[in-house]
């Protein structure tokens, strides 16, 4: 399993690794580069690059070696149960896809057969990413910083482990043909009523630690837990005090304020998308503006079953 990650500059990076792979590679690829949130290209660009086939799972299928994988917009990419899946989930490091979240659960899949790739990009997503492929026997590609395009993603890779290898992205590919050709070949899942068996690994990514706290209902702020039993309070760093009984009571009128302040946001997109319909010339836009109205009238009402409920 090749795992490979970027951001700024990663786009012609990856492009480079790919053109320079053989095209019967005996490894899945799977890919992370940050994107915005709207509709993306990068499959068709990427495609253009060279002869592995690029697959953007929607929602899930088995991995398959020979392949590059890429995430939906939007959406983290994550393997699960011989599954590669995209997947909704809470952004990390600011970003959805994460590289770290591709890295780590690969990582644990497939722990020593893991070979991850840190390209050119900004700022640190993939630096602890990184870090669970080394801690679990995997090997460390690391574009050389002085020759990436931006080159503090590789720089930041670099400070949290020691790589395997540390590359001018043209001698990458070189370098993972060699690996893999001594690897072990990943095989494909058998599914035996189609691929719908993989569409349980597009679930929500899990998030291992819990949270550890409870929030103030008046100001967000960490409550501390003062007292034992029936005669427990919790305050916050400002002074807010509560009871567990009118703890209850606070939170519920919290939520309640939070629905409605999303009743409010819903309402607001669905004003600015039906704005965008009525001047968009684009037939194709124009379309997708009147769907994300019309999806946002259907959140709202779903909202207000809600709201009717409390």
């Amino acid at each position: 399993m090749i795992v490979l990650g970027g951001s700024a500059g990663g786009i012609q990076s990856l492009c480079k690794v790919i053109e320079g792979l053989p095209p019967d590679l005996p490894a899945a690829l799977l890919a992370v580069i940050h994107m915005f949130e709207g509709g993306s290209h990068l499959s068709q660009v990427l495609q253009r690059c060279g002869s592995i086939q690029v697959v953007v799972p929607d929602p899930a299928e088995p991995v398959a070696a020979g392949r590059l994988y890429l995430p939906l917009p939007n959406h983290h990419l994550v393997v699960r149960d011989g599954c590669v899946a995209t997947a909704t989930g809470p952004r990390e490091s600011r970003h959805r896809p994460s590289v770290n979240t591709l890295f780590r659960c690969v990582a644990r899949a497939y722990r020593g057969d893991v070979i991850g790739v840190i390209l050119s990009g900004a700022l640190d997503d993939g630096a602890t990413g990184v870090m669970a492929i080394k801690a679990r026997g995997g090997v460390v590609i690391i574009e050389d910083p002085a020759t990436a395009e931006v080159p503090e993603m590789p720089s930041n890779a670099m400070r949290a482990v020691q790589p395997d290898y540390c590359l001018p992205v043209e001698e990458i590919p070189a370098v993972l043909a060699r690996l893999v050709s001594n690897g072990h070949s990943i095989r494909r899942k058998k599914m035996r009523s189609g691929q719908h068996k993989c569409a349980a690994s597009a679930r929500p990514v899990d998030r291992i630690i819990e949270p550890q706290g409870i929030t103030c209902p008046e100001c967000d702020g960490f409550l501390a837990r003062i007292g034992k039993g029936r005669n427990q309070q919790f305050r916050c760093h400002v002074g807010h005090t509560f009871s567990l009984e009118s703890l209850t009571e606070g939170h519920a009128d919290a939520l309640e304020r939070a629905l409605w302040v999303s009743l409010r946001k819903l309402n607001e997109q669905q004003a600015i998308q039906q704005n965008l319909a009525l001047v968009q010339t684009d037939p194709r836009m124009k379309k997708r503006f009147i769907e994300n109205a019309a999806a946002a009238k259907d959140d709202m009402e779903k909202l207000q079953e809600i709201l009717s409920r409390l």
